[in-house]
């Protein structure tokens, strides 16, 4: 076993091989890679959201990564937050207003959190995590200060700080992970981030500062999907005694963190929004910030004006119909980021008509991806031929690597599938969100063009994510956010009974390609592994990809200290010029 201190990393004592095993063995084969954060100026399971198709976030430029390039992650200094502690400009105190374009709020409990923008956007600010990323998606410290893998991936070891504490003054140990371990696994609790840590035979606290992981194969992108702060939520620490105090009803929506602001349990309203204050004992050292209060804003027109008229400081992204409108004021910056995400088309396989292949495939050959960005997303995005992002350059796919993509538009094939499969005699069903459902009507619009006239069923936020879940629904339009790795986007909604898989697709080659790229260190052959995925999902096309959305948070010119990491707000850092 090698060890990977922070310290050493950054040290001039650091060999060139130890740097080299940590970016191997710990998290360059994670794909974090070279994700460029473009200055300017929807979603992992995030149906909750104002935009039901995100289903986990300046100038009309488009956003920028090094094409092909892969970047290793690096671990930072100990101690090193990401705070704006260095700014010499930066003033503390105030509070600062958060728009959240969330209809109704489901979870805060990490545990439970099945919505990729508030795991990626709320859940930061209240929870820390053993790592944590950087403004280019690379895994750096977080309540573990260094950590240490064994060379054949099966046994890792985290080194946490000395000091730390939750919300309610409890000191936060290694035991308080082997509890949240034991937590997520507790088929009664049923998280969705359980299988996460299936392969893991022991969990330990041998002392109060030592956490060890004892697994039966390797798990490559470990560090980033299970550990990290927003996205880890299955090792994302809880307090023993509030959850059993509170219970976990109440723990769902007024959880008691470990993260720069601590929630006032007294403000939360699931329909409106709650309240956060910094928290004075946070390892990285007192927020900046006072206060930030979150106001739920589901609707598009809404959010746009909140931010122009100065009622709010920040909106965690804005809808694409609204980037005109708010780029022009030069009171708002409008950030372009590249996502992580994608977004599709999603078919229930069990139920008619979409049980029958060439019905899905007349779907996926009847829609125009370039036509469908310009309308429906206002050429904010990239066109999609899988469900793995730009931002994962090592085993990305654009249209030019598959000239033969069976999913390509085709009106003239996708009209006589359409007929063939029955499609042209009924009206198929498609789920969405009455606050915002502008993806839907162009994918109705377009389908006219080939005889299919889809019946749109408008729904309440809640009820769609309901709906989603248990798979009632014949289409919707669904994807990922907030992701770490292709893992992330990938895994849940493609293995065999995945969490999310709520449209029944289910391929044996698909789960054993799926365990094998967990279980490889060989980065191409995750690749590879991911290709073969996406091959077989295109031709069956339980899925019909559409796009890659651009992430675009939005914030008054006063709002200093942002710290553009894609699709994680970690507000820590913000201060207000005013």
């Amino acid at each position: 076993m090698e060890s990977i201190d922070t310290k050493d990393v950054l040290g001039r004592r650091t060999s060139r091989r130890a740097l080299l095993r940590f970016a191997g063995a710990a998290t360059a084969t994670l794909g974090l890679g070279s994700l460029l954060a473009a200055c300017g100026g929807d979603d992992d399971d995030d149906s909750e959201s104002s935009d039901p198709t995100a289903t986990t976030g300046g100038s009309a430029a488009q956003p920028t990564t090094a094409p092909g390039a892969t970047q290793a992650p690096q671990a930072t200094a100990a101690g090193a937050a990401p705070t704006a502690a260095g700014d010499s400009d930066a003033k503390a105190g105030g509070t600062l207003t958060l728009g959240f374009n969330v209809q109704q709020l489901l979870q805060l409990d990490p545990a439970r959190i099945s919505i990729g923008r508030v795991a990626g956007h709320l859940l930061p600010n209240i929870f820390s995590a053993l790592v944590q990323f950087d403004e280019t998606l690379s895994v750096v410290p977080d309540l573990a200060e260094s950590w240490d893998i064994s060379d054949d991936g099966l046994n890792y070891s985290f080194k946490l700080r000395e000091g730390l504490k939750f919300h309610n003054g409890d000191t936060l140990t290694s035991k308080d992970f082997v509890y949240t371990f034991n937590r997520t696994k507790d088929e009664t609790l049923a998280s969705p981030h359980a299988n996460k840590l299936a392969n893991i035979t022991a969990a330990e606290a041998p002392d109060d500062l030592t956490f060890n992981l004892t697994f039966s194969a390797p798990f490559t992108p470990f560090l980033a999907t299970t550990c990290s702060r927003g996205p880890g939520r299955a090792l994302t620490p809880v307090p023993q005694r509030a959850v059993e105090e509170i219970g976990d009803e109440e723990f769902l929506l007024k959880p008691v963190g470990c993260g720069p602001f601590r929630l006032l349990p007294e403000t939360m309203d699931s329909q409106s929004g709650f309240e956060m204050e910094a928290w004075d004992e946070w390892y990285g050292g007192r927020p900046l910030l006072d206060k930030i209060i979150v106001k739920f804003i589901p609707e598009p027109a809404s959010q746009a004006n909140a931010v122009a008229a100065g009622d709010i400081d920040f909106m965690n992204e804005i809808a694409p119909q609204n980037f005109a409108q708010l780029d022009g004021n030069d009171d708002v910056i409008v950030d372009q980021i590249p996502g992580t995400n994608w977004i599709a088309v999603q078919f229930n396989t069990t139920k008619p008509p979409f049980d029958n292949q060439d019905a899905r495939m007349a779907i996926a050959k009847g829609i125009d991806r370039e036509k469908f960005i310009e309308r429906a997303r206002f050429g904010l995005a990239d066109v999609a031929v899988g469900a793995i992002a730009p931002a994962f350059p090592w085993a990305t796919q654009t249209e030019a690597d598959i000239p033969d993509n069976p999913q390509a538009y085709d009106p003239d094939a996708a009209k006589a599938l359409a007929e063939s499969s029955g499609l042209t005699g009924i009206k198929p069903k498609i789920l969405a969100s009455a606050s915002d459902d502008r993806n839907q009507q162009e994918i109705r619009n377009q389908l006219l063009e080939i005889g299919v006239e889809l019946e749109l069923e408008l729904v309440e936020a809640a009820i769609y994510n309901q709906r989603w879940q248990s798979g009632d629904y014949e289409m919707d339009v669904e994807g990922s956010v907030v992701d770490a790795d292709p893992d992330d986007n990938v895994y849940n909604f493609f293995y065999p009974d995945g969490p999310w898989n709520t449209g029944k697709w289910n391929r044996e080659e698909v789960g054993t390609l799926l365990d094998e790229t967990r279980a490889t260190t060989d980065q191409e052959k995750r690749a590879e592994n991911f290709r073969k995925i996406m091959d077989i999902a295109r031709e069956e096309s339980p899925f019909v990809f559409l796009y890659h959305a651009f992430d675009l948070p939005t914030y008054r010119s006063h709002v200093k200290g942002f710290k553009k990491i894609p699709e994680m707000r970690y507000l820590e850092s913000l201060w207000l010029d005013k």
